[in-house]
């Protein structure tokens, strides 16, 4: 099926590969694709050490400060101001990775698609952790990949959430928890004190 290059469900028609080429532009997809996951994790792993670090400030702050609103407040606002920006930068972050990772894994499907590194098919029931099995082309990962996560199969809702998405929730959350510990803070200062 072939139309607009980007429009999902079509290819683009492509330059004429070698068995050799395609297969190396395979594998780099897959590394690319395998990196963006590497850094994904990496940097979900040190933006929520932060995000922590931040909280027990806020815990430790709340508990010595209770007393004084005076010393409490701006330093409640700074904790907030800075888990605000801290979880602004973690989720565009995140997005941007997420982007850059389906790009990769889009790139080596349409490859599969159009001109398969390795001819051929071999099909295989994979168990799912739920124990429904799904039917898997054991020479094309990617377009496995896709079908497996479409929600076209009648496989359980948890075997096919997509992972990357749940990734974008962590640093949304700690952004609400930000908010609402300043409209909080704020609101008890300026009208329940």
């Amino acid at each position: 099926m072939h139309g607009p290059p980007g429009t999902p469900g079509t290819t683009a028609t492509g330059p004429e590969l070698s068995h050799d080429d395609r297969r190396w532009l395979h594998d780099k997809y897959e590394r690319l694709a395998a990196e963006e996951g590497q850094l994904l994790s990496l940097r979900t792993s040190y933006y929520a050490a932060i995000g922590t670090v931040l909280i027990t400030g806020l815990v430790v702050a709340i508990g010595d400060l209770n007393n004084n609103p005076r010393f409490l407040l701006p330093v409640v606002t700074f904790l907030g101001v800075l888990g605000l920006l801290i979880s602004v930068v973690w989720a565009i972050l995140v997005h941007r990775t997420n982007d850059a990772q389906r790009l990769w894994r889009e790139a080596a499907l349409r490859l599969e698609q159009t001109d398969p590194p390795i001819a051929g098919d071999w099909e295989a029931p994979v168990t799912l952790r739920s124990g429904a099995s799904l039917s898997v082309n054991l020479l094309r990962p990617f377009e496995s990949h896709e079908r497996r996560f479409s929600g076209s199969k009648s496989i359980s809702w948890m075997d096919r959430v997509d992972p990357t998405n749940l990734t974008e929730v962590l640093p949304l959350s700690f952004l609400g928890v930000w908010v609402v510990v300043l409209g909080i803070f704020w609101a008890w200062y300026l009208f329940l004190r």
